[in-house]
């Protein structure tokens, strides 16, 4: 039996507001670096919103991508660990393979009108079915089975920010081993 695969997208949102260290220190970095990185498309400092620099110069969209620069090193420190995002039970942090960092609103004068937000693709995990608003999933690196026959699973809770992003009707080793970057083990003589 086949069972099929889910890649998850969460995207995390950072203001003023934001409470965790991570989520501190990208709000002001990303603040910092994009007032530096603006000036290149300001020079008389006529616009002051994020949105309105961006209208004016087209060329203003690389700022999601040079800003991005800035918060690299606090996305390496996470692991490859979302954020805020784990099972029902807090225990398991679901990985991710990619992010994509985006200013959502920013005011050049105004630090506390600055939003970004960071969006995670999460890896390849087996979806094994769904029990109310909770997918019951397992993770590539547990999709073996128990010697009982037991496949560890963990619920994980569907909110807001979080969809399912990729779907893989049947579950192919190929999948797996490119996520992790590993081989799988193949039994038979």
């Amino acid at each position: 039996m086949s069972t099929p695969l889910i890649k998850l997208t969460y995207r995390q949102l950072i203001d003023r507001n934001s409470t965790l260290t991570f989520e501190q220190q990208v709000f002001e970095d990303s603040y910092c670096e994009l007032l530096m990185q603006a000036q290149r498309y300001n020079k008389n400092n006529e616009w002051k919103l994020f949105h309105d620099l961006v209208a004016h110069d087209p060329k203003a969209q690389s700022l999601h991508y040079k800003v991005g620069f800035a918060i690299g090193l606090y996305v390496q420190e996470l692991h490859h660990l979302i954020p805020g995002l784990t099972d029902t039970m807090g225990t398991v942090n679901i990985p991710f393979t990619d992010y994509q960092f985006s200013i959502i609103n920013s005011d050049l004068t105004d630090k506390k009108k600055h939003r970004v937000a960071i969006t995670y693709t999460s890896a390849a995990m087996t979806l094994l079915g769904s029990v109310g608003n909770c997918l019951i999933l397992s993770l590539p690196s547990a999709a073996t089975t128990t010697e009982d026959g037991w496949l560890p699973g963990f619920l994980l809770p569907m909110r807001e920010e979080l969809t399912i992003s990729g779907y893989y009707a049947h579950s192919p080793m190929h999948l797996i081993e490119k996520d992790l970057g590993v081989k799988a083990f193949a039994g038979g003589a």
